[in-house]
């Protein structure tokens, strides 16, 4: 008698267990029908990757930032992504690295490479700063897209970041520019 009732609850915790277990990835699509009972496939949106602690969002190549003010960038840039889920990544780059006809193609490669560090993702945004080039550069992913517009990045560029390259007040302009994008993207978010 005592087995029975043991198979018995047994049988019916199994059953509980498989049935409260979805057994669904949340990152494949699914079946479900719609009000006239036709299937309906639905994607369910990538989770974004958060920029692990050993991979830094701010690169200064081009050695204009003390090591407090690097760290600063990178926190910066880390609280905006958790509240915000975009990436940025500020890179500096000398013109040993880069020349000034290359300069644009070369961020948009940063872009990438930063994109696929977060799982190939569209929220990412890149800044490239050079002030021996006399030059600097913002591309981001088409979510991004949705919230700065080329003109917004082209003002915060000449507003902010190429008259600090005549003052030397780069790390300045920086944290500027960094505001300003951050600012502009939250504003924008409807």
């Amino acid at each position: 008698m005592q087995q029975k009732v043991f198979q018995g609850i047994l049988f019916f915790t199994t059953g509980l267990m498989l049935s409260c277990s979805s057994g669904r990835n949340l990152d494949t699509q699914v079946h479900k029908r719609d009000g006239d009972g036709r299937d309906v496939n639905i994607k369910y949106p990538q989770q974004q990757t958060i920029t692990p602690q050993n991979i830094n969002m701010s690169y200064d190549f081009e050695q204009l930032f003390t090591a407090a003010q690097n760290k600063k960038i990178d926190s910066l840039a880390r609280v905006f992504e958790k509240s915000n889920l975009i990436s940025i990544r500020v890179t500096t780059l000398p013109a040993d690295k880069v020349t000034a006809g290359s300069f644009e193609n070369h961020n948009k490669s940063l872009l990438k490479e930063w994109a696929g560090v977060h799982g190939n993702t569209d929220k990412a945004l890149v800044i490239s700063i050079s002030k021996a080039l006399n030059k600097a550069a913002i591309d981001y992913g088409p979510f991004v897209g949705k919230l700065l517009s080329r003109q917004e990045a082209g003002q915060i560029i000449n507003n902010d970041l190429l008259p600090a390259f005549q003052s030397g007040s780069v790390y300045d302009a920086t944290l500027k520019a960094l505001s300003d994008l951050m600012d502009t993207i939250r504003r924008n978010i409807k």
